[in-house]
């Protein structure tokens, strides 16, 4: 008896129970699919905002190094013998050798991809920076309220001039001019 009851009981558990249907069961699986797909667009733009944000970043820190090394070279030049808009070229004592070495800085490249290599005593290139969009990177004045020397400057420009302004504007993607980065910096020389 006592089993029949509880034949019973459960043949009727079994009855009334409906389920889901399978309309129910797609609309859950389209909704778990749009939730999934807005979290992975989202995650997939925080990826690429990093992404961005650390290649500036690293310009940034690449701009500043560069920009540091020319000016501590610059400042302690004893003359010039080229100073144009994407080169300069003048002697010190880089090394704080007592040797005075002649360093030249040029730039080379074309459509708005351009590279800075620097020169010691005419020989091998070293490579400084690249991906830089501007090729007019030095400008040249005689005192910090005149206008831009023109460039190149005339031998006697050459002796007279007292700032450089050095500008960079560095690109890794030129095609979106809204990831560059700009620095730019005036050196004012020492031996003059």
């Amino acid at each position: 008896m006592i089993n029949k009851i509880i034949s019973n009981k459960i043949n009727n558990v079994f009855k009334n129970n409906k389920g889901f249907s399978i309309v129910e069961m797609l609309i859950v699986v389209l909704i778990i699919a749009i939730i999934a797909g807005v979290i992975s667009v989202v995650y997939i733009n925080s990826v690429k905002s990093q992404k961005d944000l650390l290649n500036k970043a690293g310009a940034e820190i690449n701009i500043r190094t560069a920009l540091y090394t020319i000016t501590k070279e610059i400042r302690e030049a004893s003359g010039f013998s080229i100073a144009a808009s994407n080169q300069i070229k003048f002697s010190a004592d880089i090394n704080n050798d007592s040797t005075v070495e002649d360093v030249e800085y040029v730039l080379t490249g074309s459509n708005n991809n351009f590279t800075l290599n620097k020169k010691i005593n005419n020989g091998n290139n070293i490579f400084i920076l690249s991906n830089i969009t501007n090729n007019d990177i030095f400008s040249y004045y005689k005192d910090s309220s005149g206008s831009a020397l023109q460039t190149p400057l005339s031998s006697q420009d050459l002796l007279s001039f007292k700032l450089i302004k050095i500008n960079f504007t560095v690109n890794k993607e030129p095609s979106n001019p809204s990831k560059a980065v700009n620095f730019s910096t005036v050196v004012s020389l020492r031996n003059r």
